[in-house]
């Protein structure tokens, strides 16, 4: 026994924090229905205060039923300006369903609802025991709204209550009295089934939605996660050497369309196995580092700049004649001479031997022409002594 309470207490608890997530999810919800609810019972009331009035103006009846009739339809024109008000304060208050009212409105148009319902209840009691106005409303009010189990408990118990009371106002006949009370009292308990169900229901739903989304999200994460991945060189965050080629002839059409010219650095560390020889390899790897944060810090904002492999990099230079692209092969050269790489209390210095190729909208050549001029160019430059730019 104490194992089934305390299963049950550990359910109770989990329950309240998933209702206290989903509430303001039903809230909005609720708004929403309101104002499509709220229009419709005016509807409804309209009707009926028409059919009653013409009833009562073309027909003499007894006292009883005239009087009977005035109520209900008394009772119906309060129900249509009410709902026809709470109509309107839904829609203006549609864009804020997290204020105030916008949380209450629908709790109290149900409750207005039950209890104009219980009113029209009453009056029938006059002509007949049938409490049909009562039953669907408690019905009605637990499809149209979502609320906690313990907030329809309170508000269906609340009503029984002035319904019990209620009946003996105007009902005098006991066994009638007993019968729709115990009607009343199964309405009610059929109406909280009903509404905790459905609550249980939209709360399992929205936490798997929520699931699904953060779910979605975190794929999306990933996706672009593995494009970046795809795209960049893993240890310098540059472009790899398929996206710089793919970037480049782009580049290189839009240049023909414009008719601007285009140039290529390609850039090759000097005696690079040195360093990794007398530093070690993650000694290498921060100069391959240090070389992508100057290029970066030295080029255009319009200017790519990839890593083919190894110690070899790729910079391309849109918009640029082979006068400016060697220039600003120069200006790199320098800072990466002049840019040493702290490593174990000492400084590792690099220098790099420079290649550069262009062409122009009237050469039309492509990538894999440049990239082999530039080539040539970078290899006259090793053979002239490094640290130079052809």
């Amino acid at each position: 026994m104490h194992a089934l309470i305390t299963e049950f207490q550990r359910h109770a608890a989990r329950w309240r924090l998933e209702h206290t997530r989903v509430m303001p999810a039903a809230q909005a919800v609720n708004l929403r229905r309101a104002r499509y609810v709220a229009p419709g019972v005016v509807a409804v009331n309209g009707v009926c205060v028409l059919w009653l009035g013409i009833s009562l103006l073309t027909r003499h009846e007894p006292s009883t039923t005239e009087e009977w009739k005035l109520g209900l339809l008394l009772v119906h024109l309060l129900m249509g300006l009410c709902f026809g008000f709470l109509a309107w304060q839904a829609y203006r208050l549609r864009h804020s369903p997290k204020s105030f009212w916008g949380r209450q409105l629908p709790v109290l148009m149900v409750g207005l609802g039950l209890l104009l319902a219980l009113a029209l209840t009453s009056l029938d009691q006059w002509i007949t025991p049938n409490i049909t106005p009562f039953l669907l409303a408690v019905m009605a009010c637990s499809l149209a709204v979502y609320m906690p189990p313990g907030t329809s408990a309170g508000l269906l118990a609340s009503t029984y209550g002035l319904f019990f009371y209620a009946m003996k106002l105007t009902q005098s006949q006991a066994e009638w009295l007993l019968s729709n009370r115990i009607n009343g009292l199964v309405a009610v308990a059929l109406a909280w089934a009903l509404s905790a169900v459905l609550w249980r229901q939209f709360t399992t739903l929205t936490l798997q939605q929520e699931q699904l989304e953060a779910a979605n999200i975190e794929l999306q994460t990933k996706q672009k996660e593995l494009q970046r991945l795809t795209r960049l060189d893993g240890l310098t965050g540059l472009y790899n050497r398929n996206t710089f080629v793919e970037l480049t002839r782009q580049e290189l059409a839009r240049a023909q369309r414009q008719g601007s010219a285009t140039s290529i650095l390609l850039l090759d560390l000097d005696f690079f196995k040195r360093v990794n020889d007398t530093w070690g390899h993650p000694a290498g790897d921060a100069v391959l580092k240090n070389v992508a944060v100057v290029a970066n810090s030295t080029v255009r904002a319009t200017d790519l700049v990839g890593r083919l492999g190894g110690e070899e990099f790729i910079i391309l230079l849109p918009n640029t004649t082979l006068e400016s692209a060697r220039r600003l092969a120069e200006k790199l050269r320098a800072n990466l001479e002049h840019s040493p790489v702290a490593w174990e209390q000492k400084h590792i210095h690099s220098t790099a031997s420079f290649g550069v190729a262009s062409t122009t909208a009237l050469e039309n050549h492509d990538f894999d022409h440049l990239y082999s001029h530039a080539d040539k160019a970078l290899y006259t430059a090793k053979e002239k002594g490094r640290n130079r730019v052809v």
